[in-house]
């Protein structure tokens, strides 16, 4: 917030505030001794400062992170640099932010990961941080795809309820194959008609390539599809 190097002295854990662009987004961050004590509260009749002393530039700080009782300055474990902060109830080990969190899982096993079969593919995990629990990005996405398919009970009711936006008014995005085939399965279930021959048309439509808007509404159609062609 002032501009002062924080290494060589004690920095502050606190929750706050800053702006990137016309957004302001809410995390924590560090700052130094001096900004800290200016913006407590007054030590001897407990009463806030202004908002302004806690405030500079972009920036504005709110209390210390952590909403347990106060600890004692401590190094953090990935970095050295030495940290005050509240105490959490999962609390292990000090640590001064999220990449240094990260990085002290990783040193912890040399980025072997953890060495567990990949809840994915089955591979064991031999690369990443400790607790990975996929061998890369790709096995993440099918298993929380996989997952998401899973909630669905009736993929066929699943895909009924999914169209009902554009079945209702021919949407833009929509390729025309694809509206014919929803539209057909619509008319089916409305009829009180035998769904098999309208859903079997979906078969040969690849739901990672069929065209759908990139909206609420033609995410949740495109993983409907994704339920039909589940095995």
């Amino acid at each position: 917030m002032c501009g002062a190097d924080l290494f060589g002295g004690t920095a502050y854990l606190v929750v706050g505030s800053t702006c990137r662009g016309r957004r302001r987004v809410f995390g924590c961050f560090l700052i130094c001794e001096q900004c800290y004590h200016r913006g407590r509260a007054d030590p001897v009749t407990g009463l806030s400062r202004p908002a302004a002393a806690r405030q500079a530039g972009t920036a504005q700080w709110l209390e210390l992170a952590g909403r347990g009782e106060l600890l004692p300055p401590e190094p953090c474990l990935a970095c050295g640099l030495v940290v005050v902060r509240r105490a959490e109830k999962l609390l292990k080990g000090v640590t001064c932010s999220r990449a240094c969190r990260t990085s002290l899982t990783r040193k912890r096993n040399g980025g072997r990961g953890s060495g567990r079969p990949c809840g994915s593919c089955g591979t064991l995990v031999t690369a990443g941080r400790a607790d990975s629990a996929y061998g890369d990005a790709r096995c993440r996405q099918k298993a929380y795809r996989r997952r998401r398919t899973a909630r669905v009970v009736d993929p066929v009711a699943e895909l009924r309820a999914a169209l009902a936006p554009f079945v209702a008014a021919f949407q833009p995005g929509v390729s025309q194959a694809l509206y014919k085939a929803l539209y057909r399965l619509h008319v089916a279930h409305e009829r009180g008609h035998d769904q098999s021959e309208a859903v079997a048309r979906f078969a040969s439509m690849d739901p990672e390539r069929v065209k759908v808007p990139a909206s609420k509404e033609g995410r949740r159609l495109r993983a409907a599809l994704r339920g039909i062609h589940a095995p």
